[in-house]
């Protein structure tokens, strides 16, 4: 299933023609029909409005919300309290499909094998091959890492971005979202992809000028700066998460074309890693990078500084889309 939060911040299941339909209201117009008693409170409790609880509740919820699906398209428009249960794709106004303000949103660095390799190449007089790269990861001298982005700059489909102040190469990077289903902790590898509830799309805004300049707390920490959606789709769903193509245009010109077979260190690698010392939580994130072909992998570094030319400026138009989970659009507008 494709979950959504639309219009006033609710809990919905996006159709392939575009339509919504609300699933507490649907599961506790269902109730209603059925005689039960209480069926918005129990609406409420086992299928909420909210992504958080909604994704909380599990199986269970989706289960109940595939027969809420079937319901309403078999001719259900509006609950008893004249509620709409339906929307039409013209009504629906998508939003980030955030868990929660408190979701942490973990992303890994330099983690496919052709965006490590260009990411070497632009600092390095040498050039690079992936069998260089792989040799380093097989030294240890290439190792994992990673940064934070902050749930507070996180924005929908649709929403401009703004341009930074501190920045003059601002930068794009799609990248394959997995969203934490139940908590977690000392995970093996071999059970990580247990606790992941669905896939969803970040575009990781990232500010590229000189490290000196903009330190990576500021580089990848700005409004705007982690777009995410249009949905969540759920794991199962997806039985294959590392074959997924990735794509990202900027005003209609292809920029990134990759896959996510490429990546070094897989979701099972992070999520076992990560849970080593933290305790993963529902609604919790984690991005597994992205492939070559941001404007940073494709513009060499000369004395310190790259051409501007393929960074992006206000008025550019943004595509991210991932196979099976869809794409997410936005805009730069000035500050």
């Amino acid at each position: 299933m494709k979950l959504v939060i639309f219009n006033t911040g609710r809990v919905g299941a996006l159709l392939d023609d575009g339509s919504v339909i609300d699933l507490n209201y649907g599961y506790a117009s269902w109730l209603h029909e059925k005689g039960e008693v209480r069926p918005y409170e129990r609406a409420d409790l086992l299928v909420p409005s909210n992504m958080l609880p909604f994704i909380q509740e599990g199986k269970e919820a989706l289960e109940l919300s595939k027969k809420v699906v079937s319901w309403v398209l078999a001719g259900k428009k509006y609950g008893p309290m004249d509620e709409k249960l339906h929307f039409l794709e013209n009504e629906v106004e998508l939003r980030a499909p955030l868990p929660s303000l408190q979701s942490r949103i973990m992303m890994a660095g330099s983690n496919f094998w052709d965006h490590a390799r260009d990411g070497l190449n632009v600092r390095s007089e040498k050039q690079y091959t992936i069998a260089d790269v792989k040799e380093l990861v097989k030294k240890g001298e290439k190792r994992p890492w990673g940064f934070w982005k902050q749930a507070y700059n996180v924005i929908g489909t649709g929403e401009p971005i703004t341009y930074p102040a501190r920045t003059k190469r601002l930068d794009y990077e799609c990248e394959l979202g997995a969203i934490i289903g139940k908590s977690c902790k000392d995970v093996t590898e071999e059970d990580a992809l247990s606790y992941v509830y669905g896939w969803t799309i970040i575009n990781d805004m990232s500010c590229r000028d000189h490290p000196s300049d903009v330190g990576l707390w500021v580089e990848k920490n700005f409004d705007g700066s982690a777009p995410m959606g249009p949905c969540i789709v759920t794991a199962d769903e997806i039985d294959d998460p590392y074959s997924l193509s990735i794509k990202q245009t900027v005003n209609g010109e292809l920029r990134q074309d990759g896959n996510t077979s490429d990546m070094i260190w897989d979701y099972s690698y992070w999520i076992s890693w990560l849970s080593r010392d933290l305790t993963l939580k529902p609604g919790d994130i984690i991005c597994g990078g992205t492939c070559s072909g941001t404007a940073m992998d494709q513009t060499p570094r000369h004395n310190g500084t790259t051409d501007p030319k393929l960074f992006l400026k206000p008025g550019d138009r943004l595509e991210a889309t991932i196979e099976k989970i869809g794409t997410l659009k936005n805009h730069i507008v000035s500050k």
